[in-house]
């Protein structure tokens, strides 16, 4: 009896010291900014020494859930954690978050996935706080409970590389740009104008050919495709300049077409987070100053889409925080997952607006 008690005792100080740290860390989360437009949703999970952030992480979206993948923790580091919305309400916020039982199978940041035919694949991306890159790939499928399935190795990247922006069409992935690495040192890392494309498929990603070269060295851009075109704006050339020069081509199974100059994005900027919907391109955000203090910006642009590339831009409502963040759509709503912003460096902060709101 008196041995049981003191078991009884040591699990509920146990319960206690969980319950204080699990405070203590609550409280370290800075506080989200939502605004009548921008709705707050739960703050991403990921926290290190009590700090919750995220940023350089990749998102994808299905029809009832989205799936975060890797990314920087609050200290720098990159994270193999993989999270997916566990509930999202009736009016569209998301009250929970739930941990993917695979993890990603590499510490990962600058990484880029998609989604295709139930599958998620993901390509590079830098692998520890140097940002020395891998060439690895995997992929997994989504299950019937909601979550990501267990990852499976597939064939690499031609080369070490992370912030190329790759897009999802018609079976096939396809990736611009980027910072290559040839040494497998970040300090030699250099931005290409490669475009590469692979066949997608239940059995992980087939071989990579080369294609159509991007107009310009550029690592970071905003990549994006609807239908059979790609669209792609904005990131950094080779001497960390941001741009804001757009362009479109066509997407097809022999590779990407000739690219084609269309409306420049108004701002010069890098990793702006764009999502599609709707025969509309909106954009949130993006770094516009780099360097040891990098600057970001809270501005929110959209403009309408065709085969004859991008049209007019038009401001929408700013986004609570300057941040350079990753958006989704959901159900007619778009969702921004932390990122890196001007106040605190990365942020945990969640928030979400309806499309309809944002672009009249």
């Amino acid at each position: 009896m008196k041995r049981s008690r003191i078991i009884i005792v040591v699990l509920v100080v146990a319960v206690i010291v969980v319950a204080a740290i699990y405070a203590v860390t609550v409280l370290t989360a800075a506080p989200q900014l939502c605004t009548s437009t921008w709705d707050c949703a739960a703050g991403y999970p990921v926290q290190v020494g009590g700090a919750f952030a995220i940023a350089g992480e990749q998102c994808v979206s299905t029809a009832s859930s989205i799936y975060c993948v890797g990314g920087q923790d609050a200290k720098g580091g990159p994270r193999n954690d993989v999270y997916y919305t566990s509930a999202i309400s009736s009016s569209g916020n998301i009250t929970g978050w739930a941990f993917g039982s695979q993890a990603y199978p590499q510490y990962v940041d600058g990484e880029s996935c998609v989604l295709s035919s139930g599958f998620v694949y993901c390509v590079g991306g830098s692998y520890n706080d140097n940002g020395d890159d891998v060439a690895s790939s995997y992929y997994a499928s989504v299950t019937a409970s909601g979550s990501l399935g267990s990852w499976s190795s597939t064939t690499a990247f031609p080369i070490p590389v992370d912030s190329q922006s790759c897009v999802a069409s018609s079976s096939y992935m396809y990736c611009v740009g980027g910072n290559n690495e040839t040494d497998g040192s970040n300090a030699d890392a250099t931005a290409t104008n490669s475009v590469w494309y692979a066949p997608l498929s239940a059995s992980g990603l087939g071989n990579w050919s080369l294609t159509t070269a991007y107009p310009s060295n550029d690592y970071f851009p905003s990549c994006f495709a609807s239908g059979s075109d790609i669209y792609c704006l904005g990131g950094a050339d080779s001497n960390d300049n941001s741009l804001e020069a757009a362009y479109y081509a066509t997407l097809s199974s022999s590779g990407v077409g000739a690219w084609t100059s269309t409306t420049s994005y108004p701002v010069a900027g890098t990793g702006q987070a764009c999502v599609i919907s709707s025969g509309d391109i909106l954009c949130v955000g993006g770094e516009t100053g780099g360097g040891q203090s990098p600057t970001y910006t809270s501005a929110v642009y959209y403009a309408p889409i065709s085969s004859g590339g991008i049209g007019t831009w038009k401001q929408s409502t700013s986004y609570p925080v300057s941040v350079g963040t990753e958006c989704v759509v959901l159900s007619g709503d778009v969702y921004c997952v932390g990122g890196f912003e001007n106040s605190q460096g990365a942020s945990n902060f969640v928030e979400y607006a309806s499309l309809a709101s944002l672009t009249g």
